[in-house]
């Protein structure tokens, strides 16, 4: 299993819109892509801070997920506008689940 991290700063005044943004548009179109296992949303509203961390069954459909054209890329460009500053992406490997 492999894991995409991405964090991002909104501002106080996007905060909310930022986090509905991810709940409606970013996390339903992760669940469509082939691969998927899973997405959390944590968030600090005393920071602004968000963290995305989406969940894929192998590399492969990790990669097609983020590729050119495929939703990360489509759905950050319309989630950067309530950002402050650019969002950093890191990629894991899944050592240890638990439910």
């Amino acid at each position: 299993m492999f894991a995409r991290m991405t964090q991002a700063q909104a501002t106080p005044d996007t905060f909310d819109q930022a986090v509905q943004a991810v709940q409606q548009t970013f996390a339903p179109a992760a669940r469509e892509q082939t691969g998927y296992a899973g997405f959390l949303l944590l968030a600090s509203r005393d920071t602004q801070q968000l963290v995305g961390i989406s969940l894929w069954e192998g590399e492969e459909a990790l990669q097609a997920s983020g590729g050119s054209g495929g939703y990360y890329e489509q759905r950050m460009r319309d989630f950067v506008g309530l950002l402050s500053g650019s969002p950093s992406t890191t990629t894991y490997d899944v050592v240890v689940q638990e439910s």
